[in-house]
């Protein structure tokens, strides 16, 4: 009962965290599709667009937009124990170019 009950809980968070994601991450994808189409008539400068980031913010996962020091999503999770590949990834820093990508990314990183 126990591990049904801590799989359950589990499988709660990683779906709070995954619409977390989307939640944050839903204007800046539909401002990023805007600057798409309207490149066509007008260049976007490298400067207004904003990037996604999956890093680490005091030892969680979190995801960060734009150029600030501080995420816009820190997710209950602790990269502590993570292979050391995927620590160093993180570390560095992934890009996240989509939502599908983010939500891949958190699946794998927190499963």
């Amino acid at each position: 009962m126990e591990h049904s009950f801590a799989a359950a809980a589990a499988a709660l968070l990683l779906t709070g965290a995954i619409v977390t994601g989307f939640f944050a991450l839903e204007d800046y994808f539909s401002q990023k599709e805007k600057t798409v189409s309207e490149e066509t008539a007008v260049s976007a400068s490298k400067e207004e667009q904003q990037e996604a980031v999956l890093g680490i913010f005091e030892g969680k996962l979190a995801l960060f937009v734009g150029k600030s020091p501080y995420p816009n999503v820190i997710y209950d999770f602790f990269v502590r124990n993570l292979p050391k590949e995927d620590f160093e990834r993180l570390s560095e820093g992934i890009l996240v170019s989509s939502e599908s990508e983010l939500e891949s990314l958190l699946e794998d990183f927190m499963s």
